[in-house]
Formats: C-alpha cells, sequence, structure tokens
C-alpha cells in the first residue's frame, strides 16, 4: 500500500476547478506565439490576434485533457536506468537547475562553475542511487551565448547514462540540430527512446512567450515530452493567497495542456505542480516556505484529478548552506509533496545559486527516507505483522536473535542512511555532517564508471552541435 494525503475534499476540487476554468474563460492568456494562436482559433477559441491573447471555453480545455497520458516514459542512455512516471510508479527523483556557480562547502564560498566542476558534479549525480534523472543544473558562464544551451544539453547527455530533463530555453532554430544530437545518443527515434524531454515555462501570470513555446512544440510532435513548469509568485506574479496563487498555477498548466494536445495530440507531458512565495521587503523568491508547501499540496491534488503525471518540490529551501534551515525547509516540502501524491521530486542538489557537494549528498539520504515513508506492506496479515514471532517470544522477551529480524533487516526493513549521524555522540567528535557528506561524495566519485556513450554516436551528435556552431558564428574553443 502506498500513503496518500488527500488535503481538498471533492468539493473543494470542484470548486477550485470552476474557477480555473473561469480564469481561461474570461481573463484568458496571452500567446505571443502564432502557430499557438491559430491551433487555439481552430478549435473554437476566441482569439485576439491584435492583442495576442486568448480565452479558453471549459469544453475545448476538459477535451484536452482527456488526450493527455496518465503515464510518461523517460527513456535513459542506460535502458537499466528508464522510467516510467505516473499511474502509480514509483517516486522519482532528480538534481535542481540551473545555476552558474559551485559553493565551497567548507568555506561557504560561492565561485563560477567550470568545465571540471560540470565533469565531477555530472559523475556525482550519474553514481548516486537515489538520484533517477538529473536535470541540466549547471551552466557555464564562458560557453558562446549563441550555443550554450544546445552545448549544457550535449555535455549531459554524455556524462551522464541517466535521462536528462533539460531546463534549458531553446530556440525554434535550435530544434532540429537538438534532435539529430538526441537521435544519434539514442540510437533510435524519440518516440521509441525519449532519452530527453525539456521544460516549458509559461510566463506568470498567465502569458506564452512566442519562439520558446514554438521550439516546445516542435519538440512535443517529436517525441520529446514536455514538462510544463509554471511559477507564479505569491504575491508579486500570482495573488497574495495561498489558493489564488494555487489558481494561477493551475490554470498556466491547463492552458498549456491545451495548447499541446492541439498541437500533437497524445503527446506525452508532466507538470510540475509548484509555486513560490515573494520575500515582501527584497521581491526575491522564496521556495522553502511553509505557504509553499501548501500551494504544492493544493495544487497535486488537482493534478492528480486531473491524471497528469506530476513533479512537485522537494529538498527545496532558501538556505545559503547545506545547515539546518537547508534540511528543515527540504524536509518539509518533500514530505508534504510525496504524501499527496508527487510522481517526481526536484530539488537535490542546489543552495541558492550554486550547486553544492555537500547538499547532494544530504539531499539523498532525505530522498531515501522519504521513499520509506511511502512504503506499507501491500497486505495486513500474518506475515507482514509478525504475529508467530510475537507469540513465539511472549511479554518480556526481545526480537533481536528471531530469524525474521535477521531476513527483515537485509531486506532493508529498517532504512539506512548513507551519512546521516545515527552512532554515538562520541562516534563524532571532530566531525561535521557536510565534511562526512564531501567524504562520502569523493569516494563515490572515485569508484564510480559512467557508462560510456558509443564512440560513433558522439562523433554524430558532437558533428550536428559543431554544424550548427559554425553556421550561428558561436566560438565553440
Amino acid at each position: 500500500m502506498h500513503l496518500k494525503f488527500e488535503c481538498l475534499s471533492p468539493h473543494e476540487k470542484d470548486a477550485l476547478h470552476q474557477r480555473v476554468l473561469h480564469v481561461l474563460e474570461h481573463v484568458g492568456i496571452g500567446v505571443e506565439s502564432t502557430v499557438a494562436r491559430e491551433l487555439l482559433a481552430d478549435a473554437g477559441a476566441r482569439v485576439d490576434r491584435e492583442r495576442r491573447s486568448a480565452t479558453l471555453p471549459p469544453e475545448l480545455v476538459e477535451s484536452c485533457l482527456e488526450k493527455a497520458p496518465g503515464s510518461v516514459r523517460l527513456a535513459a542512455r542506460d535502458a537499466a536506468h528508464d522510467l516510467l512516471v505516473g499511474a502509480g510508479s514509483p517516486l522519482a527523483c532528480c538534481t535542481d537547475g540551473m545555476v552558474t556557480m559551485v559553493l565551497d562547502d567548507v568555506t561557504g564560498q560561492a565561485r563560477d562553475a567550470t568545465r571540471d566542476d560540470l565533469a565531477y558534479f555530472y559523475r556525482l549525480f550519474d553514481a548516486l542511487d537515489d538520484l533517477d534523472f538529473i536535470w541540466t543544473s549547471v551552466t557555464l558562464g564562458e560557453l558562446d551565448a549563441l550555443t550554450v544551451g544546445l552545448e549544457t544539453d550535449l555535455i549531459a547527455l554524455e556524462s551522464t547514462s541517466k535521462h536528462v530533463q533539460s531546463v534549458v530555453a531553446h530556440s525554434p532554430e535550435q530544434v532540429p540540430p537538438l534532435l539529430e544530437m538526441l537521435e544519434a545518443i539514442a540510437g533510435a527515434p524519440l518516440h521509441e527512446r525519449p532519452i530527453y524531454s525539456s521544460l516549458h515555462c509559461p510566463v506568470s501570470p498567465l502569458r506564452f512567450e512566442g519562439d520558446k513555446l514554438e521550439a516546445s512544440i516542435e519538440l512535443a510532435r517529436h517525441g520529446v515530452p514536455i514538462l510544463i513548469h509554471p511559477l507564479p509568485l505569491m504575491g508579486t506574479t500570482a495573488p497574495l493567497s495561498v489558493l489564488g496563487t494555487t489558481v494561477i498555477t493551475l490554470a498556466e498548466i491547463l492552458a498549456a495542456v491545451t495548447i499541446f494536445q492541439l498541437a500533437a495530440p497524445g503527446c506525452p507531458l508532466m507538470v510540475v505542480a509548484i509555486g513560490g512565495s515573494t520575500h515582501l521587503r527584497t521581491g526575491g523568491y522564496l521556495s522553502g516556505t511553509p505557504e509553499v508547501a501548501l500551494i504544492d499540496m493544493a495544487s497535486l491534488a488537482m493534478t492528480r484529478r486531473y491524471g497528469l503525471p506530476s513533479m512537485s518540490a522537494g529538498m527545496s529551501s532558501d538556505a545559503k548552506a547545506a545547515n539546518f534551515q537547508a534540511g528543515s525547509e527540504g524536509a518539509l516540502t518533500a514530505a508534504t509533496s510525496v504524501l499527496c501524491g508527487a510522481d517526481l521530486l526536484v530539488g537535490a542538489g542546489v543552495v541558492d545559486e550554486a550547486v553544492s557537494t555537500a547538499k547532494t549528498i544530504l539531499d539523498c539520504d532525505l530522498i531515501g527516507s522519504v521513499k520509506r515513508v511511502l512504503e506499507l506492506p501491500d497486505t495486513v496479515d500474518d506475515a507482514s505483522t509478525l504475529i508467530d514471532d510475537i507469540a513465539a517470544v511472549g511479554p518480556g522477551g526481545q526480537f533481536l536473535a528471531r530469524r525474521s529480524s535477521r531476513v527483515n533487516s537485509r531486506r532493508g526493513e529498517i532504512w539506512r542512511a548513507s551519512v546521516f549521524q545515527r552512532e554515538a555522540t562520541s562516534a563524532y567528535v571532530g566531525r561535521s555532517l557536510v565534511r562526512d557528506a564531501l567524504e562520502r561524495a569523493e569516494a563515490v566519485v572515485a569508484a564510480h564508471v559512467p557508462t560510456p556513450i558509443p564512440d560513433d554516436a558522439r562523433r554524430e551528435a558532437r558533428a550536428a552541435f559543431e554544424r550548427y556552431a559554425r553556421g550561428a558564428g558561436a566560438d565553440t574553443r
């Protein structure tokens, strides 16, 4: 059995859904893309071409929602890492992104990331079993601006054998070389081996950019799963209300589902059921507050109602180091998200604007613990309750010597952390959790040999990138 927490009643879900439909029908969305506007117009939406906006009738939204698959396959370069998302599949977790800095976990100083950092972190991410797939977490300021997105994706695909979910916003002209690169590495059409998925982010509130949307539509038509990622901020780009921000989040999700299903019926979509909060003194983005957890909970209740594979925040924090705040805020967002039914959890490894080795390792322990919280035996019977052992040991006895204790210990009935401190206090004198995490990372990276990419696939993918780069006038040295 799997634990799930329902934070909204059926009546409350209906009431929230009606308000989302009201926003789409009477407030509408901004649509900068001519392609998307014409798709909507042909399907019966009221489109104002001069204002670049559209209002969506409820029946159009509902019909497109029905076309969206309830599960999505995320293939990987190594088929052992293939994932199924949604439809009751196990929780899958990934790194966070995208940042340009690396945190020195000892000094607390952040610096610009280098190519060596990129190689190190992708090797670390690839080695850690708790990370099921990766985001393109780090980008390099030294890469040419004309091709930085494509090169970031290519480096990730070359460096990890897991599924790559890109947070890069591509332009339409970059889609053909990207598809060439992907199919060379996958060794098959992306409809068969979707080793790569792509984020599409509406601009809150309720606006869709032109080139970025058209690039995402083209990717969807070629079999690339799309992750729809609204991020309204309560108090700035969304109302200063938990449920008001939830309405904006859901309206952007359903508008995007409508556009993508009109463009590519049945295309695989995932959605991010996340909102943010605003620091009202600075205008900054906050991700680790209790209000964020509430927005995530309400949004997940609705995306489960819609049958959409859903990602939510986990390990999210506003801390500036791998410290108590990072752990407590991360546990809050992770636990509420998984108990409310998230299929995917994002957030490992990033502290503010930098990637952190220590937080990556500590987040993996957090991931392991929340995955354990989801597990209960499928049935309640004599075997799962060990009722015979209870009878045999009787009052005042102990169970350590029982065979079932040895068997269940080996099976993982008691979850074991990799670095969380479980021994006596004396074992940790002069040792910090951060230092232990750094030592663990060093050992993991040293022992890991990534699954190599075939030389011919690497050459073909690199050639596709370099042809585009030369044509764009980019410097790729």
